[in-house]
């Protein structure tokens, strides 16, 4: 038996019906599943954060590679499919939102997570910390996780992420792969936290990013005169670079945005005293 045909018959014997507004698109492409877990290097014994866990196709081969699995379901009737389902085995499951519920500890991230919640729930991760992450996205979203500066995916979102980890981009995968299938291709992520972060104010570097990148296609010069007035209701005056002021914002690397954000908080620590 296939494992579309698995997945078929285990919605029509609990009576589920896929909720597309809850992102309930169970991947049903084995050859996927195994990369996924070919790429987490996963251990026996470890400990692997599984977020919406769905009716349970990745928690398979997550178990049958001797993890122990906390799985985190929304859906308290696909909660009881993945007990039932999986009777006796290292698995615990959590009911409730995963952007919202206490997370346990764990050491690895394996997950195709549901699109909608994919920013907040990777955000959240990150700032928890992992020894890696390897996950599931909407396709356009994980190119921009991994957007190179000056290139069009290139956003906030990037340097957010580059900041905690080193994003990767592994593989495409088509919406056939999935049932029922979405409407947009996804692709597999692994993200590596970094070594070292970026010698900024993390907050402060977090609310720059959020202010300047609403004008990215500007120049440097003309988005941080936006975001002296969005963030401080005043005029600035920086020593910064005349090479670097005079670029576009979604030209800089997250390393040179982190120089900026640091002359930026400086300037605004001496003109409030």
């Amino acid at each position: 038996m296939s494992l579309l045909q698995e997945t078929k018959l285990i919605l029509r014997r609990y009576g589920i019906k896929p909720n597309r507004r809850l992102g309930q698109h169970f991947l049903v492409s084995e050859g996927v599943l195994e990369r996924e877990v070919e790429v987490a290097e996963l251990s026996p014994g470890q400990r692997v954060l599984e977020i919406g866990a769905g009716i349970g196709n990745l928690t398979k081969y997550l178990l049958s590679a001797g993890c122990r699995v906390v799985a985190v379901e929304r859906d308290p009737l696909m909660g009881r499919v993945l007990r039932e389902r999986f009777p006796g085995a290292e698995l615990e499951v959590v009911i409730g939102d995963a952007v919202r519920v206490e997370l346990p500890e764990y050491e690895k991230v394996v997950a195709n997570l549901p699109f909608g919640i994919s920013s907040p729930i990777t955000f959240r991760l990150l700032r928890h910390g992992f020894e890696k992450a390897v996950l599931i996205y909407q396709r356009e979203f994980a190119q921009r996780l991994a957007a190179n500066p000056g290139t069009e995916e290139y956003s906030r979102v990037s340097v957010a992420c580059q900041y905690y980890a080193e994003p990767r981009l592994v593989m495409r995968i088509p919406r056939g792969a999935f049932y029922p299938p979405p409407e947009v291709d996804a692709a597999l992520v692994e993200l590596i936290p970094r070594r070292e972060r970026l010698k900024v104010e993390e907050e402060f570097f977090m609310r720059f990013l959020a202010a300047v990148f609403p004008y990215k296609r500007k120049t440097l010069r003309k988005a941080l005169s936006f975001a002296a007035r969005r963030m401080f209701d005043r005029e600035l005056h920086l020593d910064i670079e005349e090479g670097l002021l005079k670029r576009r914002v979604f030209q800089l690397s997250p390393e040179e945005l982190a120089v900026v954000s640091e002359v930026l908080r400086e300037w605004s620590t001496e003109a409030s005293e």
